[in-house]
């Protein structure tokens, strides 16, 4: 579920991943039968033992003065929503979970293949000795993202756009020497501003981009991808982490380290009254708590949709997606590699 915590006249987006995927599903099932993911999948603990960590090499200069600043800035911003953040994650999350068998780092190699599930419940499909799970009213292509100028042709233009790109950055280069199988094919940016979004986007569209907080990742998106797609900014904020225990994940630290946030770019056609959109401006940031598998965000639907022009028939498109989800095309290398059965449990309603 979603929760609008007010503050004054400042708002926050509390985000429960878990139940954001299984009401998407309960919505379209006709069967009774659903699957949630197993909650063990967001028993994200304190760490015991905070790392040490080590600024770039090659950051460039800044004065410390306004490093403070930026900081200080952040958490004088979080400060007033804090206390019931943490009331939501002690009401819904439990510190005495089991560790789960970590199924999603088993190397799986998909072959090239595309596929839909137009009933209302769930179908499975194999790949070795695995299940995975197809959701109601979902179409998919196990496609390498760069061949998506010769996929146009069976796509549409989409009320509604989710991307979580590649970018490049050196805790995935650090991954894939330890272990292949957990890390992404990483793009540069002249490759993912060449994706043809224009193609895919109609007046009253809405792209929601997440980004890396490298300062050159940010740049590139403000002064390079919204003149390529001939799009502009409807909002920006940042997703704070927390874990189970109800705190950040990590301390809010100065540019060039690891963060507890991430950011989010909502993007809408450059000619398009943004006015219409003053409901997602009022958002001033989102918290939850993450799954433990990286780089698997939690679901902006339920939020998101009430902006479109049909908030019940939306087309959504999800590019780089690692799951499906209903009402979805989902176009990426590893569109199934989260739909595992052994991530999920079988519901009742």
């Amino acid at each position: 579920m979603s929760y609008h915590i007010h503050k004054e006249n400042r708002i926050c987006l509390y985000l429960n991943h878990n139940k954001l995927i299984q009401n998407q599903y309960n919505e379209v099932l006709e069967d009774k039968e659903s699957y949630k993911l197993k909650s063990e999948l967001f028993n994200f603990k304190a760490k015991v033992v905070e790392e040490k960590e080590e600024p770039p090499r090659n950051k460039r200069k800044r004065k410390a003065e306004t490093e403070n600043e930026e900081c200080e800035e952040l958490k004088k911003s979080l400060q007033p929503f804090l206390t019931e953040i943490q009331n939501l994650i002690r009401q819904e999350y439990r510190n005495d979970m089991e560790n789960i068998s970590r199924a999603w780092e088993e190397k799986i190699e998909f072959p090239k293949f595309h596929g839909a599930n137009n009933t209302c419940d769930f179908q499975t499909t194999t790949f070795g000795p695995q299940s995975f799970l197809i959701p109601p009213n979902c179409k998919f292509y196990n496609h390498n993202v760069t061949e998506l100028p010769q996929l146009l042709p069976e796509l549409e233009k989409y009320d509604l756009i989710i991307m979580d790109m590649p970018w490049q950055n050196k805790y995935i280069k650090r991954l894939k020497k330890v272990n292949g199988s957990l890390a992404y094919h990483m793009l540069d940016n002249e490759s993912l501003k060449n994706i043809p979004i224009p193609e895919m986007m109609h007046m009253h569209s809405l792209l929601a981009l997440w980004c890396t907080n490298a300062s050159q990742h940010l740049n590139a998106v403000r002064t390079e991808f919204l003149d390529k797609w001939n799009l502009k900014i409807v909002h920006t904020l940042k997703w704070f982490k927390f874990n189970t225990a109800g705190d950040l994940i990590s301390p809010i630290k100065s540019l060039g380290y690891k963060q507890p946030y991430e950011t989010l770019f909502i993007l809408c056609h450059r000619d398009r009254n943004v006015k219409e959109l003053d409901g997602i401006r009022s958002v001033e940031f989102m918290a939850s708590v993450p799954s433990i598998i990286h780089s698997h965000k939690p679901p902006l639907v339920a939020w998101l949709r009430e902006f479109l022009e049909d908030p019940v028939n939306f087309k959504g498109l999800e590019i780089f997606a690692r799951y499906l989800q209903p009402q979805f095309t989902s176009i990426g290398l590893e569109v199934l590699k989260l739909m595992d059965k052994r991530l999920y449990n079988t519901t009742r309603s």
